[in-house]
């Protein structure tokens, strides 16, 4: 009768251990994008979410909930199931910025996410619309000091890293823009396509094809050297102007994911993000692809949450 009950015991206890390991994932999942559609974050998302789900067996839908600079998207899946069927397209707005830019946030961007890994990371580019009698950087400096207070510049929301790119810009260069937030990327690209707006710090992958068709004109880039993907626009810094800026992008999950399912994705999220085709398709939307453990990836997030949060303060914005 004891053996039995030992029996019994022992598989209660297999019964109660996790099985995610060899059966997930058994359903579709979703990735939420924290940012409206047709922007930079929407667009990579897209991309990485078609070789997700062929790395997984599994379908893999992206959902849009935009607002609040992030806070809706990054705290509904905050408080969705730890199962790893919805995940996450962590960036530096949310994990990062709205902490120190919000009196008050609704999750915590180090302990309510479970970093799985680095999908890439991104310049800015210093975009105008080409009805501007400008056609370099030190000449658009000169016409907006000659013009101090009357122009303005897009971004795609209030603490968004396009805001604080450039107010560093302003700050930089001694001029004073009005800032005229969006919802989302495309909408403020548009408005300095259509001259609404007369500037926006704008990822490359959102300003190059409307670059493209003489919407809009790019005057420079953000990184410290030429983008190797762009090497035809000037950097910031050749133009005089220090300011050295840098986007990336994180899957994650609610804190409590398993860990062996954190690891299969993560391992999915690697195997995709290195696979040529989908590589090229990154790139080609002015990302640089990039891999990580889900432990690189979580001392990336703590790290650009220092970081930003030193930026944010030296831009002058303050919590709201």
């Amino acid at each position: 009768m004891k053996q039995l009950c030992r029996v019994l015991a022992f598989a209660a206890l297999l019964g109660a251990l996790p099985i995610h390991a060899s059966t997930f994932p058994d359903r579709p999942l979703r990735i939420v994008v924290p940012f409206a559609a047709g922007g930079n974050v929407d667009i990579v998302t897209r991309i990485v979410a078609g070789g997700l789900s062929e790395a997984l067996g599994q379908s893999v839908v992206v959902e849009n909930k935009a607002g609040a600079n992030g806070v809706i998207g990054a705290e509904f899946v905050a408080r969705s199931a730890a199962d790893g069927y919805t995940l996450f397209i962590a960036t530096a707005e949310t994990m990062a910025l709205n902490p120190f830019l919000m009196k008050s946030v609704p999750y915590d961007p180090l302990k309510d996410f479970a970093a799985i890994g680095l999908i890439d990371d991104f310049p800015f580019t210093l975009t105008v619309n080409p009805q501007l009698p400008v056609k370099t950087v030190s000449e658009f400096v000169a016409y907006a000091r000659a013009n101090q207070g009357k122009l303005n510049f897009s971004s795609w929301g209030t603490g968004s890293i396009g805001q604080i790119a450039f107010e560093q810009f302003n700050q930089a260069t001694g001029i004073r823009m009005e800032h005229i937030p969006f919802k989302g990327a495309a909408p403020a690209i548009m408005a300095v396509a259509t001259g609404e707006v007369h500037a926006f710090m704008a990822t490359l992958s959102v300003a190059r094809p409307q670059a493209a068709s003489g919407r809009v004109r790019i005057l420079a880039i953000t990184t410290a050297e030429r983008d190797p993907t762009a090497p035809e626009i000037p950097t910031l810094r050749e133009m005089g102007v220090d300011v050295v800026i840098r986007g990336w992008h994180i899957l994650a999950a609610p804190a409590a994911t398993p860990a062996s399912v954190v690891s299969r994705l993560n391992g999915a999220l690697v195997t995709t993000v290195r696979r040529p085709d989908i590589s090229e398709k990154l790139i080609g939307v002015g990302v640089r692809p990039v891999t990580s453990s889900a432990d690189e990836a979580h001392a990336t997030i703590r790290s650009e949450n220092v970081r930003w949060r030193d930026v944010a303060r030296k831009a002058g914005l303050k919590a709201e």
